[in-house]
């Protein structure tokens, strides 16, 4: 899994909601991770993740896009990431993402 950082999103979910951008590839390896579907923004599709940090601890709802790189490779490019409403996050540990 691969991430698509650049200046134009490197930090942005730190400085505006409190998340690393390590927390955000560490949710993405939360195996009780699920998609909430996507909408369609200026044609690009905006897929809607929720999942929890391992590393931190963080309940995350993260929007993200996916890209090419110049090679042909998926990349996941983050476009926001937020600590969950709590009806997100009762719908997440109600769907298996309890945590002993």
């Amino acid at each position: 899994m691969k991430f698509d950082w650049d200046d134009g999103n490197i930090n942005k979910n730190l400085f505006r909601h409190g998340v690393h951008d390590w927390e955000i590839e560490d949710t993405f390896l939360d195996p009780h991770r699920f998609s909430l579907g996507k909408n369609n923004i200026h044609g690009e599709a905006r897929h809607i993740l929720l999942g929890r940090s391992e590393v931190s601890g963080k309940y995350l709802r993260i929007i993200y896009t996916i890209r090419a790189s110049a090679l042909g490779e998926k990349l996941i490019r983050p476009i926001s990431a937020y600590e969950m409403s709590s009806t997100d996050r009762k719908l997440y540990l109600r769907k298996g993402g309890k945590r002993k």
